[in-house]
C-alpha cells in the first residue's frame, strides 16, 4: 500500500510540475484521456470530457505567465485502484512587475491504468489567503 500511496503523490507532483513549466505534452500523459474526466480551473465551471479539459490546458498555457505553484497540507490516499491527493496550492504569478499569489483547496483524483497513476478529476476551489501571506501590492494596516 505505502509503494502505491508513493507513486499516487509523484503523479500529483509530475501534475504540477507540467503546470509550472506549461509543459503540454507532458500535462496531456498525466490524463485520463476519455469523457469521463473533469476539471474544475479556480472559479471556473466543471469542465467534462477529456477535449474540454485539454483545451483548457492549452488556453492556460499560451495565454498565462509562467505560474508557480506551492503545495501546502498535502494528504493522499489509496483505495483499491483509485488514489487522491488533496492539498493547498498557493498560486503565484506576475504581472507587469509584481508578484501576486491566490490560494486554491485541490483534490486531484488518479485512477490506476495498468502500471501507471493518471488524473481522472482535478478540482481546484478559490481559498481565502493564510494570514500573513499578502501579495507583493498589497498594503498591511
Amino acid at each position: 500500500m505505502e509503494d502505491k500511496i508513493i507513486e499516487v503523490v509523484k503523479a500529483n507532483e509530475n501534475f504540477y510540475l507540467a503546470i509550472k513549466n506549461s509543459d503540454f505534452d507532458q500535462m496531456e500523459g498525466l490524463w485520463v484521456r476519455d469523457e469521463s474526466v473533469k476539471c474544475v480551473h479556480p472559479g471556473w465551471p466543471m469542465l467534462h470530457g477529456w477535449e474540454a479539459v485539454s483545451q483548457s490546458w492549452k488556453n492556460i498555457f499560451e495565454n498565462s505567465g509562467p505560474l508557480d505553484i506551492e503545495l501546502r497540507d498535502v494528504e493522499s490516499q489509496i483505495s483499491g485502484n483509485s488514489g487522491w491527493v488533496i492539498c493547498i496550492e498557493k498560486i503565484s504569478y506576475k504581472i507587469e512587475d509584481e508578484i501576486h499569489s491566490g490560494y486554491a483547496q485541490s483534490t486531484n483524483i488518479f485512477k490506476l491504468d495498468g502500471a501507471k497513476w493518471l488524473l481522472a478529476l482535478h478540482h481546484a476551489s478559490p481559498v481565502p489567503a493564510p494570514r500573513g501571506d499578502v501579495s507583493s501590492n498589497e498594503v498591511l494596516q
